[in-house]
């Protein structure tokens, strides 16, 4: 009889024993969704400013200084400024949901763009989070450098665009403009855009047009630097989402100079990938 005691006692420990690991289970694994939960509700409740963006030791906070930042709930991240709106995705994904760390959660952003927007691409790592801040992280593999990010709850400064940002902006957004040079690593290609007009509406949209095919991509002038007024730090952003001629001008420029009619650009590649020239004058 002592036996089969014993043994009904092994299997009430083993029985207990069970049902207190699978309760442990689900409290991890419910707790774990709660921290999710509590940073997307905060994320959707609240405009977000970026105020601090290092990629890679490159201090870019001021690419992105006049934007506002709305994480909607169905899972779109929208950016405005003054200028321009864009449109991406953001979501929180759960790497292990059977505990509740903070590092194994991941915080998504994509803009389908090849404007700064794209540099924020990345399944960010969460350092912390509060009601009025999230910092994020990023670490690349094969000595790619660490990025850092972290948004704030607030809006931008109401006078972020540099007044030679605002003139340009305006000036480009007035009447069409056709291309007159387009070097790209020393081949002339602007023939390929003769007859094109193009059209930088105030929206951000950037359209061509030569009467028969229409093309429509997006603009945009970003400053680097919004402490001084200086033409060095201002990009001109274009981007067509084509795999034609198009794309050949998808770049964020630098200005070699600007006036009413007259848009001097270029961009120099890194690692021996040459020169490109673009101008625009006004028809």
């Amino acid at each position: 009889m002592k036996p089969i005691k014993f043994k009904h006692q092994l299997l009430l420990l083993f029985g207990l024993s069970i049902m207190a690991w699978s309760c442990s289970s689900d409290d991890d694994s419910n707790n774990n969704q709660n921290t999710q939960a509590q940073i997307q509700a905060s994320v959707t409740a609240n405009t977000w400013i970026i105020t601090r963006f290092v990629d890679s030791g490159n201090d870019e906070t001021g690419h992105f200084s006049c934007y506002a930042f709305q994480f909607g709930a169905n899972g779109t991240l929208t950016a405005t400024s003054s200028n321009n709106t864009y449109t991406g995705t953001w979501s929180i994904t759960d790497s292990n949901s059977n505990d509740d760390s903070q590092d194994d959660l991941d915080f998504n952003i994509n803009f389908n763009l090849t404007n700064e927007f794209e540099d924020l691409n990345d399944d960010w790592d969460i350092i912390s989070y509060s009601a009025n801040s999230i910092a994020l992280i990023d670490v690349s593999g094969g000595n790619g450098g660490t990025d850092y990010l972290t948004f704030t709850v607030g809006a931008p400064n109401s006078n972020c665009s540099s007044e030679t940002q605002t003139t340009i902006q305006d000036n480009v957004a007035t009447g069409t403009w056709r291309i007159t040079n387009f070097v790209d690593s020393g081949t002339d290609e602007t023939t390929n855009f003769s007859g094109y007009n193009f059209t930088f509406n105030s929206s951000g949209v950037l359209n061509a047009n030569n009467g028969t095919t229409e093309y429509n991509g997006t603009w945009s002038i970003t400053d680097s630097n919004s402490n001084d007024d200086h033409l060095d730090d201002l990009d001109f952003n274009i981007n067509f989402n084509l795999t034609n001629n198009f794309q050949d001008l998808n770049d964020d420029w630098d200005f070699v100079s600007q006036s009413a009619t007259r848009i001097e650009l270029i961009d120099v590649s890194g690692g021996g990938g040459g020169t490109d020239y673009l101008t625009f004058e006004k028809n």
